[in-house]
């Protein structure tokens, strides 16, 4: 008797626990070639920062000759740094984040209400510009254009010229 009643508590309890088990579940599958190749091939259709202005037309907006260093590697971010091969300045840094426009104006937007007069409005460039000490960032569209200045004279002239440049080329 007692055998019956273990034989169908255990055959009630396996038709109960399956019911209530929950399914595992099913692991992430692991990033694809695929996907990978996608990525390089939107960033390949994006143009470098160096291409958006060349060593040659930033030269001839700061009236001296500059070389231009590449610094890549990132899928949504590109960057390049102009400065002359024998002196300490003019130094700019022209970088371009695709689609964090919105994010980084917001973001400046805060630090001004939390910190008045850390960052000024720059008008008349772009969608949206901010200027905060040596660094002016400026949302075109969805992108973030951020350039920095060091030894640099007139530099809001100088800011429209490098936009306008890269902006007939985005």
């Amino acid at each position: 008797m007692k055998l019956i009643r273990l034989f169908l508590a255990v055959s009630v309890a396996s038709l109960w626990l399956p019911g209530c088990s929950r399914p595992e579940p099913e692991p992430a599958p692991p990033a694809s070639v695929e996907a990978a190749i996608t990525a390089k091939l939107l960033q390949a259709k994006k143009p470098t920062a160096c291409a958006l202005v060349s060593a040659d037309e930033m030269s001839k907006i700061f009236g001296t000759a500059l070389q231009a260093e590449a610094h890549e590697g990132a899928v949504d971010k590109t960057e390049c740094i102009y400065k002359p091969s024998n002196a300490v300045s003019p130094y700019i840094e022209l970088t371009v984040e695709w689609g964090e426009g919105e994010t980084a104006m917001r973001a400046m937007g805060t630090m001004a209400n939390v910190e008045p007069g850390i960052a000024d409005p720059y008008s008349g460039i772009g969608d949206q510009a901010i200027s905060v000490g040596t660094v002016l960032m400026v949302r075109t569209g969805n992108d973030l254009v951020s350039i920095t200045f060091s030894g640099v004279d007139d530099v809001p002239t100088k800011a429209r010229m490098i936009f306008d440049t890269l902006k007939a080329k985005l």
